[in-house]
Parts: C-alpha cells; sequence; structure tokens
C-alpha cells in the first residue's frame, strides 16, 4: 500500500504545494502536473461535472505517479459522497463549508475505521492498491494516511475554528476565499481586510492545535507572504486559471507585436 507522501513533509513543518483540476479529464493531465513537481492534485467535484468513474481514474493515475490525490467533494452532508473518493484511492478529502466541531466530529466518524469511526470496510480497494494485509493493520494504515482539511468559508465556521481545528482527526485548515468573501457581503474582493483576518485567524488556530493551515496562492508574491507567515497548505491556480492566464498573457503580447 503506498503512503500519502505529504505526511513527512508536513510532519516536518514544510509547506507542501499543489493545483487544481477542474477540467482536464484526460489522465495524461496528471502526468503533467507530475512531471512538473507537484506533490499533490486537487481533484474538484463540487464546482465540476467530474463523476465518479472519473474522480477514480485520474486518482489512480496520480497514485501511480507520486501525486497525492486529494479529492474536494460535492459537499459533506452525505457520508458516501465523502467515502466514495476515499475507496477510489484519494489519499485525502477537502471538505467543504465545515461550520462546527460537531460537524468536523461526524466527518471523522465517517471517513475512519474502527477504532476511531465506522467508514464502511472493503479492503480490496484502489485504496489498498489491491493488497491489503491483516485488516486490523490495513484498517490503521488507511486512518493514518487519510488527511482531512476542514475549509473555512463562512463568518460561522471562523467563530468556531479553533473548536474545528481540535478535532481529532482534523488534519488541517483551509479558508475558502471566494465563498468566504461572499459570505462578508464582499464577493471576490481578495484583498479585503477581513480576508485576511480570516487567514490569520485559522493559522492562529491551527498551530494551537497541532494542525497546518494553508489557502490557494494566484502568483509568487502572495506565495513568499504566506509561506513566510507559515502556511503548509499551498494550492497553486487550477487548470482552468493557468491555461487563461498564460495563455491570455501571450496572445495579448502576439497580437501587440502584430499590431493587431
Amino acid at each position: 500500500m503506498k503512503e500519502n507522501p505529504l505526511k513527512k513533509i508536513l510532519a516536518a513543518g514544510k509547506p507542501v504545494f499543489g493545483t487544481w483540476v477542474l477540467m482536464a479529464r484526460h489522465p495524461r493531465m496528471i502526468k503533467v502536473l507530475a512531471a512538473c513537481g507537484f506533490d499533490f492534485v486537487l481533484i474538484e467535484m463540487e464546482h465540476s461535472d467530474f463523476d465518479m468513474e472519473t474522480v477514480g481514474l485520474l486518482t489512480m493515475v496520480a497514485r501511480d505517479n507520486g501525486l497525492a490525490p486529494i479529492v474536494r467533494p460535492p459537499g459533506i452532508a452525505k457520508a458516501h459522497d465523502l467515502t466514495r473518493p476515499l475507496d477510489a484511492g484519494a489519499m485525502g478529502l477537502l471538505l467543504p463549508n465545515v461550520e462546527t466541531a460537531e460537524e468536523a466530529e461526524r466527518i471523522v466518524r465517517q471517513t475512519k475505521y474502527w477504532p476511531k469511526g465506522s467508514r464502511p470496510m472493503n479492503l480490496r480497494l484502489p485504496a489498498t492498491d489491491y493488497k491489503p494485509g491483516k485488516p486490523a493493520e490495513t484498517v490503521a494504515f488507511l486512518n493514518d494516511n487519510t488527511l482531512l482539511i476542514a475549509m473555512i468559508e463562512t463568518e460561522k465556521g471562523l467563530g468556531n475554528v479553533e473548536a474545528i481545528a481540535a478535532v481529532d482527526g482534523i488534519d488541517g485548515l483551509m479558508v475558502g476565499p471566494d465563498d468566504y468573501t461572499q459570505d462578508i457581503g464582499a464577493p471576490g474582493q481578495m484583498d479585503h481586510p477581513r480576508l485576511e483576518e480570516a487567514h490569520l485567524k485559522a493559522l492562529a488556530a491551527a498551530r494551537k492545535c497541532g494542525k497546518f493551515a494553508g489557502s490557494s496562492v494566484q502568483n509568487e508574491e502572495m506565495a513568499r507572504k504566506w509561506i513566510a507567515r507559515g502556511w503548509q497548505w499551498v494550492p497553486y491556480a487550477n487548470d482552468v486559471a493557468m491555461i487563461l492566464n498564460i495563455g491570455g498573457g501571450m496572445v495579448k503580447t502576439l497580437r501587440g507585436i502584430a499590431g493587431r
């Protein structure tokens, strides 16, 4: 069975870097991202049309190419939305809009095997690379190698952030900037001071509880600023943004060269 490669890096206090896949469903895209040197890939289900077959295929290719596949499920209300990506081989979940410690505790119970929870057990799956050993050892291994990152996306969630971080089984926190700014009445204002305050509050809560924290970065300046402050969870852009940013900028340059 494959270990989660993020665990050792995070335990050493170092940041991990990844990107999102929202559109590119071809397995070769995962190989390209692995060739870039990313540590993880976030496979998006909340804001994409990916079905479980696509997620399972992308997850398998990521595992086989040294990338930790992390899935953002479409929501957290249904247990099988959480457990099916894990059965398909995801090494962790990015959990949208966790607002209370009680929600976090329920998620841990649903996604961890005995003695931490009651995740439905079938050990001959991609999650074990079809090589399960003794059941008790296998479930302990999977419990230890499955990351759960709670997204803080509302004022309610931010108000409970320390209690959420303190839940045993929650490994890290991520402020979701788009939904958080919408919740405070400033949709998309990434320079809003309350968003920066939210990032700092989540980081402080994570540190107090011995967990990691972070959020998406879109450029080098932002990465330098927040890594210096202690972010360890650092997704960069996404497949769509990288194409638009690079392609759009280059097309503008080419038209300038041509006088168009």
